[in-house]
């Protein structure tokens, strides 16, 4: 592939920043940083220029919601990366893509845009591009860590994904809080076992398990949480009959007062609730935040290998949650520029990239890994079998 050229919607933003300092650092493409507030972009784009000694990084406007402008700022890329906070105009800005011949990846927490996306399924497959959604931390890692499970026993049974977060300063006041706060407020509960999805109402509290997550954090309660990403995995491995992800919590004002008022709300008139929510998780996350800091995803995973009952435990950890989210979006990329990250049509990142390939990638870009796989003494203590 000759030199790319890829598109940052949202480059001059909290993630999107370290999106783009990650390309400039392990490839050598050039780089498109679009938004609306110009003149953020156009000072990023300089800084990054004067760091790297370098004219590869360029800045123009584009407002998601307006597919012209979008097509103008990333005419002649070949990859257009939604780093921004804008699921609500996932049609504007995928139409856009589609009509640049541009292939897309986003790392947005945005349930809806699924939707969206699969409705334009039969344009990209027509179009020959490649579309990868939910490319980020979480969504993103889960399932491709389940995937990795998969590779490293012969026989999967059971497979769960736990995640903790915790930002020093807590979450900014930023465009990206009242996205995931309105992703808070529509969350879904919900774990597989015994063969079936089984959902749940409230937060899910019947069915929280215990996590430890090493790092500092130590043991965790986590509570279930639905992704799209999981929902496939018992049809690419028949024999798993156990599989999930969980969140574990922020701190005790967050998990006793904030979340509880979130779930109410979004049942009740979520629209006038999303402002007052976002503030109350920002004061909540910001007031009662305690060390350590960072951002840790667990794989708890068991199964068979070489005719003996094995149990596989994975930790990453990254001390920066919105660096760890670029590092893993990034990890994508690569795989995309080495070619066999591509393929035509609509892709969840959890599906599409090659775990082993991934996980390389992103222990060389700061990620820690700890890994350790052993034989079953008696009952599994990852499942309840």
């Amino acid at each position: 592939m000759d030199t790319p050229t890829i598109g940052i919607l949202g480059g001059y933003g909290g993630t999107g920043k370290h999106i783009v300092r990650l390309l400039l650092e392990y490839t050598d493409a050039h780089l498109v940083i679009a938004g609306r507030q110009i003149l953020r972009a156009r000072q990023f784009a300089k800084e990054c220029n004067e760091q790297t000694g370098k004219e590869r990084v360029c800045a123009t406007y584009a407002h998601a919601a307006d597919p012209e402008s979008v097509m103008h700022a990333f005419d002649g890329a070949q990859l257009l990366i939604v780093a921004s906070p804008t699921g609500r105009f996932t049609e504007e800005t995928a139409t856009a893509a589609l009509e640049a011949g541009c292939d897309w990846l986003d790392i947005q927490y945005h349930t809806p845009k699924l939707a969206v996306l699969n409705r334009l399924v039969q344009r990209i497959e027509e179009a020959g591009c490649c579309f990868v959604t939910d490319a980020g931390l979480h969504p993103g890692l889960p399932a491709l860590l389940v995937r990795y499970a998969a590779s490293c026993l012969e026989v999967l049974e059971a497979a769960n994904v736990s995640a903790v977060f915790n930002l020093q300063g807590g979450f900014p006041r930023t465009p990206s809080l009242y996205e995931f706060t309105r992703e808070l407020m529509r969350s879904r509960c919900g774990v597989y076992r015994d063969g079936q999805w089984r959902f749940f109402s409230g937060l899910g509290a019947g069915e929280t398990r215990q996590a430890d997550f090493g790092f500092g954090f130590g043991m965790r309660l986590c509570a279930p949480v639905m992704l799209e990403e999981m929902q496939a995995l018992p049809e690419m491995f028949p024999a798993l009959r156990e599989t999930g992800f969980y969140i574990a919590g922020f701190n005790w004002f967050v998990d006793w007062v904030v979340m509880p008022l979130l779930w109410l709300s979004g049942r009740v008139a979520p629209r006038l609730w999303v402002k007052p929510m976002a503030q109350l998780l920002y004061w909540g996350t910001r007031l009662y935040a305690n060390p350590p800091y960072g951002a840790v995803v667990k794989l708890e995973a068991c199964g068979w290998q070489d005719g003996r009952r094995q149990v596989l435990s994975l930790q990453l950890y990254h001390p920066d949650p919105y660096l760890f989210t670029a590092i893993a979006a990034v990890a994508g990329v690569l795989q995309y520029l080495r070619g066999h990250g591509r393929r035509a049509g609509l892709w969840l990142a959890g599906h599409l990239h090659n775990p082993q390939e991934a996980l390389r990638d992103i222990q060389t870009m700061g990620v820690k890994m700890q890994q350790e796989i052993s034989p079953i003494q008696g009952i599994c203590p990852f499942c309840e079998g």
